[in-house]
């Protein structure tokens, strides 16, 4: 909110040299009125004319300026209108009573025209203070930062004392000018003198002991949660002097201060709690994850190896033919959990080189089949895919992992001898490759289940997996400029994801 423009709330916008030279200026005026009045009308009392520039005087500039015009008024009433004219020798008596009287009146209307303006500017300095408190409260509770907080304060301080404003505001053992306002500029005594202040908890004014090189007037804030502040007004370099009583606005504003710190400081607390929370949750939710997960394959393939050393002599080819193929599925599903927290470390930390060229569909879709191969064993794949489909333009090597893992997903959540059907299209300048199994499909809220570790099924009987499948595929299919959706299948038989791209333009299609 602006600052409401009070044209008497100072002694005039040239000072007082020009307050009394434009009361006297008045005075000059009202002569030669009632010099012309006199010449051409013949009226023989015109004091009252003079009364006229001491009232404007009076509600202009003050009383100092007011009793000047009535002052000079009586002189060039005197002068100029008594006989004997331009003298200031007075025949008459009754003359002189007049005299007399017409400065009593000045001087009363003075005074009391005076004390209508100085009741005036208490009025709209009140007024306008409150709303300089008012616009500092709703700032405040748009601030975020320390910075905003003390900007804030100290813009608000300088527009109610019309002079420059510092909020110094502590971090450790340090205290640093956070915000300056009017035109405010910080010495190192300035300061020196506030980190004095706050640690003596004592008001300090400036250019008195102990703050002698001090410009400012300083207040020490300290809130309920010890969050230290210092407040500096620098009250002598403006043309009106030092305000009388500047006590109970600063402290008000103080007060602001310290309950925004607070706000602040807790906060911040509420999000390092909830950070601290979110990593402890985080780390259950991965040892959850994988201690059964990483248990089993490393216990099947601790198995396999001991019975091969112990009884390899007298096994079939067959039998070590199977427990081979066992321990390299489960080898496989051990290094693709290691590979989806790798990765999904990597899209956290932003390290995720996207290298975008033409690829075709079934090029993309053969290599994700292949790497979830040991996922799909007793299931049946079905795809249909144009060998000649518009090539999608993606990093190739990203775009299968992330289908790699939903046809790894598909197998995993699909029972034995169940049919997955992977088929490719395109929709204008888009193409996409779907995925679909014969599984139970999503019983719950869809977009929860690409969080990371979390599965689509819960209990103890879930399928095997960290749950990092859909975080993966949507990371990777998104760093390409692409889109992820997932969907129970129309026919209430399993479930269907699709990942859609950009198509390449075909004349650039790999041959």
């Amino acid at each position: 909110m602006p600052q409401r423009e009070v044209s008497v709330a100072r002694t005039g916008w040239a000072g007082w040299p020009a307050a009394y030279g434009l009361s006297l200026a008045a005075v000059a005026l009202a002569t030669t009125l009632a010099v012309g009045l006199r010449s051409r009308l013949g009226a023989a009392n015109l004091s009252l004319v003079f009364v006229l520039p001491v009232l404007v005087a009076a509600v202009r500039f003050g009383w100092g300026p007011a009793l000047a015009a009535a002052v000079v008024g009586v002189v060039a009433y005197n002068f100029f209108l008594i006989e004997p004219r331009y003298t200031l020798r007075v025949a008459d008596p009754a003359n002189a009573w007049a005299l007399v009287l017409l400065l009593t009146v000045a001087a009363v209307v003075s005074a009391v025209a005076a004390q209508a303006r100085r009741r005036a500017l208490e009025a709209w300095r009140a007024l306008d203070q409150g709303d300089a408190l008012q616009a500092l409260a709703k700032a405040l509770v748009g601030a975020r930062d320390e910075r905003a907080i003390a900007r804030a304060c100290a813009e608000t301080l300088a527009r109610m004392f019309s002079a420059p404003a510092v909020v110094f505001v502590a971090e450790g053992d340090s205290l640093r000018p956070v915000a300056r306002a009017g035109g405010a500029q910080v010495a190192s005594a300035d300061e020196e003198a506030a980190r004095w202040t706050l640690a003596a908890r004592v008001r300090a004014r400036g250019g008195e002991y102990p703050c002698d090189g001090c410009d400012y007037d300083l207040w020490p804030v300290v809130s309920p949660l010890r969050k230290g502040a210092v407040i500096g007004l620098d009250l002598t370099s403006g043309g009106e002097g030092r305000p009388e009583n500047p006590e109970r606005l600063v402290e008000a504003v103080a007060g602001y201060l310290a309950l925004a710190l607070d706000r602040e400081a807790y906060a911040r607390d509420l999000l390092d709690s909830r950070l601290a929370v979110a990593s402890e949750r985080m780390k259950s939710d991965l040892l959850a994850a994988v201690s059964h997960d990483l248990k089993t394959p490393l216990s099947t393939i601790l198995v396999t190896l001991q019975s091969l050393r112990k009884f390899g002599e007298v096994h079939e080819p067959a039998t070590r033919d199977a427990l081979l193929a066992s321990a390299e599925a489960e080898a496989s599903r051990l290094s693709g959990m290691v590979a989806n927290l790798l990765d999904v470390n990597r899209l956290e930390a932003g390290a995720l080189p996207v290298r975008l060229a033409p690829a075709r569909p079934s090029d993309l879709v053969a290599s994700a089949v292949a790497r979830a191969r040991f996922a799909l064993a007793d299931r049946h794949v079905v795809t249909d895919v144009d060998p000649q489909a518009s090539p999608l333009m993606v990093d190739a090597s990203l775009f299968e992992t992330a289908l790699a893992n939903i046809v790894e997903n598909a197998g995993l959540y699909s029972p034995a001898g169940a049919t997955i059907q992977i088929r490719a299209g395109e929709d204008r300048r888009t193409g996409w490759i779907e995925v679909l199994d014969d599984g139970p499909g999503f019983a719950t809220a869809i977009e929860p289940l690409f969080d990371k570790f979390t599965r689509g099924a819960p209990g103890d009987g879930r399928p095997p997996g960290t749950g990092l499948g859909l975080t993966i595929a949507r990371g990777f299919i998104e760093a390409q400029g692409g889109r992820i959706g997932a969907a129970n299948r129309a026919d209430g038989h399993g479930a269907l994801i699709r990942l859609a791209a950009p198509l390449a333009a075909r004349q650039t299609a790999p041959a």
